[in-house]
């Protein structure tokens, strides 16, 4: 994914989630955008059913603390 501030590439996750009675549900997770649309499509060919996709980008965090920096999908 291009970001749109810096005009650089960032790594995304793509998540796919069922909500079912008020609950989110995670099956799917990847960083590949053909793999999650390929198994979308093999989702709703089997369930009849669509899936939400999340697309998370991937954020540098700072801990002052331990004087480390974390990465993680936000």
């Amino acid at each position: 994914m291009l970001d749109i501030d810096t005009g650089e590439q960032v790594e995304t996750l793509y998540k796919m989630v069922q909500i079912k009675g008020g609950k989110r549900i995670d099956k799917f997770k990847t960083t590949d955008i053909k793999q999650a649309l390929r198994f979308h499509k093999w989702y709703i060919k089997n369930y009849r059913e669509g899936l939400l996709m999340e697309i998370l980008p991937k954020k540098k965090h700072y801990n002052w603390k331990d004087k480390s920096i974390d990465y993680t999908f936000e």
